[in-house]
């Protein structure tokens, strides 16, 4: 079996603006764990990097930082 037969294929989204509270909303929604982090340079969605659900309780949660700004 290789990881094309059980990855997901629909993917959510959102730009490295996003808040921190706009990425809960968004894994909420879309009853997922984690986002793929795009640039929209040039009019092309590149991905850069991955935010998840963990990653948020340990840098913003736990730390007490705002998660709206």
């Amino acid at each position: 079996m290789n990881i094309g037969e059980i990855c997901t294929i629909q993917t959510v989204t959102c730009t490295r603006d996003e808040t921190v509270q706009g990425a809960a909303l968004l894994m909420r929604k879309h009853h997922v764990g984690d986002l793929i982090v795009i640039d929209g340079a040039d009019g092309q969605a590149v991905p850069v990097g991955i935010v998840t659900d963990r990653d948020i309780v340990v840098s913003v949660i736990a730390l007490g930082l705002d998660p709206a700004g």
